[in-house]
């Protein structure tokens, strides 16, 4: 059933442009893993996504499988040794299954194995990875060595793990400017996640954001009875404790990543969708799906018409302008009732009934 998971990911797509989302730590025991392993799974329970892969980058101290409750066939030292011939099916042969569909690569179990995994190795896997799944994630324990720049360098959006206390936040801040100096990644792949957070911590959310000079992008409730019992337990989130608020938080970002990462529009509701952008202003203007049927419409009109020509109505004059109908309104009319202009063209007595009676007598 495994092996047909993968085999289905594999076939069914396999030139597709998949997402790389890698974790990463401030410090040691900021829950890294805890992130990527139940990120991954949240993105894997999303009906829009197909494939999901889990790739442990942490080669030293890499537990996915404990994680998971699994114990993989192979490892990083399998693809080490058969680089040459890594392919998608190969891919599919070495890559193990968890309960919720996401497809776990571990690290080397020994510390052998560290120096036979090169910056090359790891580019021609995630390329070759991106082809074959909707979102990869890559738990990376602390970018410290050259394997964890080049994940940051292909990676798509980059989680920054922190909690709010200043030692953590003063690592933080260090890191981000060593990431800056280097020019790469980009600073806006950077997004800022807090771990742990309570609301009545001492250190605020705007404290942390004046420190790092960088808006925090998400903040994970402190929950660590329910966390901890399902990591010796071997489980996600969603599997030990789907009803749960801390559950629920991985759901909503895993939705705002799929957002962020251009794989599902889910910010806007089936019914509204932004159809013109003010000038100079940051808002959109939303109109309901009637209006967006109407300018379906008018641009059938306008096709009929000739690109040169403006499109008229026989009701009223009419203009399409950024996505809005226009209703061209003569305001003389109101002033003289026989006027005979674009809006009169019918000869049709505009004057009230009162207006008229007054007339008739």
């Amino acid at each position: 059933m495994a092996k047909d998971k993968i085999s289905e990911a594999v076939n069914k797509e396999s030139f597709k442009e998949g997402k790389i989302i890698t974790v990463i730590g401030s410090k040691g025991a900021v829950g890294t893993t805890t992130i990527a392993v139940n990120l991954a799974v949240s993105l894997a329970e999303k009906k829009e996504v197909q494939s999901v892969a889990l790739i442990d980058m942490n080669l030293l101290f890499g537990d996915l499988p404990l994680f998971l409750d699994s114990k993989p066939e192979y490892d990083w030292s399998d693809i080490t040794k058969t680089i040459s011939r890594l392919d998608d099916t190969f891919l599919k042969n070495i890559l193990s299954v968890d309960a919720s569909g996401v497809c776990v690569l571990p690290s080397p179990s020994c510390l052998r194995d560290q120096n036979e995994v090169t910056p090359e190795i790891i580019e021609h896997l995630l390329m070759l990875m991106r082809r074959v799944f909707d979102f990869v994630i890559i738990d990376g324990g602390q970018p410290l060595d050259d394997i964890s720049f080049k994940n940051l360098e292909l990676s798509d959006i980059i989680l920054l793990v922190s909690i709010l206390s200043y030692p953590c936040l003063s690592i933080t801040n260090r890191l981000l400017r060593a990431i800056r100096d280097l020019g790469f990644p980009p600073d806006e792949k950077i997004k800022i996640v807090i771990n742990r957070y309570l609301k009545n911590s001492k250190t605020s959310i705007e404290d942390a954001e004046a420190s790092l000079e960088k808006e925090i992008f998400w903040t994970i409730p402190n929950d660590y009875r329910t966390t901890a019992t399902a990591i010796n337990e071997g489980k996600s989130l969603a599997q030990f404790a789907p009803r749960k608020d801390i559950t629920k938080n991985f759901k909503k970002l895993a939705t705002k990543l799929a957002f962020e990462s251009g794989k599902d529009d889910l910010s806007l509701s089936s019914y509204q969708q932004p159809i013109m952008k003010k000038a100079k202003r940051h808002t959109y203007v939303y109109q309901n799906e009637s209006l967006l049927i109407n300018r379906r419409r008018r641009k059938g009109d306008m096709a009929q018409h000739g690109s040169g020509s403006r499109a008229k109505s026989t009701d009223r004059r009419r203009e399409l302008i950024d996505g809005i109908i226009i209703v061209k309104y003569d305001r003389r009319q109101n002033d003289n009732a026989n006027y005979s202009g674009p809006e009169n063209r019918s000869n049709v007595d505009r004057r009230s009934g009162k207006d008229r009676r007054k007339q008739d007598y």
